[in-house]
């Protein structure tokens, strides 16, 4: 486990999503609101999704 927990707040930009996951090579980041709580995932199928549909 690690204490630093790369992470995305709510409203993080597509392209920095995509540098996130792809700097630390994980598959899948836990989303967060201003309290820090967790409030959603979001995962490289996710970010394949939305750039299919567009």
């Amino acid at each position: 486990m690690t204490r630093e927990v790369v992470r995305a707040d709510y409203g993080t930009p597509f392209k920095e999503v995509a540098r996130l996951l792809s700097d630390d090579w994980i598959s899948g980041l836990p989303v967060v609101d201003e309290d820090r709580k967790v409030i959603g995932v979001i995962s490289e199928s996710d970010l394949m999704v939305r750039q299919h549909h567009r």
